[in-house]
């Protein structure tokens, strides 16, 4: 198998570090059609990082979803793409997840501290180099952090796990509160929309709404408190989600749906939306009900405007894909069947269906 430089602008054919040349095959057609990357487990071996992380990054910078399959070692891009792209996009990667910010190696251990934030320790000159936390693929670390090497690896060292896990007495995963905390300190960073056009016609119809399917309802219900406020247009997500806390719901699943019936309120801006709150999304938790109550938020959003929204259906679940939001597991477990436990059955039927070609891109 041919072996290229890790980092493809060096030249010098003695460069130490090297790894294979990446492997594209294309299988399928139509909307069937995916490339699968046949080697990446032996170009990520070399990188001293799991397959997943480069693949979930092509994902991310292309816009398509991925297949991950660590039993059968198959590692797999949805639609027809070229490797020599691939290859280029690999390059993006190893700059930002592999390379020591200061000496350019690609001797370095990920470890994730204990305020969630990912650094790069080179096992050469000994510096720690941030991970821009604002990339997707960071989220994905974060939730899927690099296994410990008990056999050792090629960048292997004292004080640290083997290969790139954690390090061994030191830093180690934050706690799901810290998470929070930290997530929510990114979100004082999103660019808010500050379009004043009012909204009258949804407001109305949210009005008492929020809890519709559930229980505990009452004339100082903290969800109608909590959708009343963002209605009111706040500054940042970030009072948003300390007004949750506020109302002590900024763990509960249902607040979710107050909040993307809320936010997700023009139809023409809903895709690109999906990025500017997706910090604040995630922040609230990411178990199968939090998953499950923001797809229930936005079923009810699209109910609203189906005539707008319903060819919209596969670009707003790609862009949660993308954004980190929803997961593979949650889509597939939401589309084994439509619910009437956020809108009226037959418009369920209706979303699911035309969100099909989306969910087969996981098959």
């Amino acid at each position: 198998m041919a072996s290229i430089n890790i980092r493809r602008d060096v030249k010098d054919s003695f460069y130490r570090y090297k790894m294979p040349k990446l492997q594209g095959k294309i299988e399928g057609k139509g909307n069937g059609i995916k490339t699968v990357l046949p080697n990446i487990a032996e170009v990520a071996r070399a990188l001293s990082r799991p397959p997943a992380y480069p693949t979930k990054y092509f994902g991310g910078e292309l816009g398509a979803q991925v297949k991950i399959e660590e039993k059968n070692d198959r590692y797999i891009v949805n639609g027809a793409h070229d490797v020599n792209k691939l290859q280029d996009l690999l390059d993006g990667f190893i700059e930002r997840f592999v390379l020591c910010g200061n000496c350019k190696n690609p001797e370095t251990d990920l470890i994730i501290t204990r305020d969630s934030s990912i650094i790069r320790q080179c096992m050469a000159c000994g510096q720690r180099s941030d991970v821009d936390m604002r990339h997707k693929l960071a989220t994905y670390i974060i939730k899927n952090p690099p296994p410990k090497d008990k056999k050792g690896g090629q960048h292997a060292s004292a004080g640290t796990s083997s290969g790139n896990g954690h390090a061994e007495g030191g830093e180690e995963e934050g706690d799901p509160t810290e998470e929070m905390d930290r997530l929510a300190k990114e979100a004082a960073e999103l660019e808010i929309d500050d379009d004043d056009e009012p909204v009258a016609r949804r407001q109305k119809a949210l009005a008492g709404n929020f809890t519709q399917g559930d229980e505990d309802e009452g004339a100082e219900d903290p969800y109608d408190l909590l959708g009343d406020y963002i209605n009111a247009k706040p500054e940042s997500d970030l009072d948003i989600f300390n007004k949750a806390k506020e109302l002590n719901l900024y763990k509960k699943h249902r607040a979710l749906v107050v909040v993307v019936q809320c936010l997700f309120t023009d139809p023409a801006t809903i895709v690109k939306d999906v990025a500017k709150h997706a910090t604040l999304l995630r922040s609230f938790g990411d178990s199968d009900k939090h998953q499950r109550a923001v797809l229930g938020g936005f079923e009810r959003v699209i109910s609203e405007s189906l005539d707008a929204l319903l060819p919209k259906v596969q670009p707003i679940l790609m862009a949660l894909y993308n954004a980190d939001v929803i997961e593979e597991e949650a889509f597939l477990e939401w589309g084994k069947k439509p619910s009437k436990k956020y809108i009226e059955k037959d418009v369920a039927k209706k979303i699911h269906k035309a969100a099909a070609a989306f969910l087969q891109g996981f098959y």
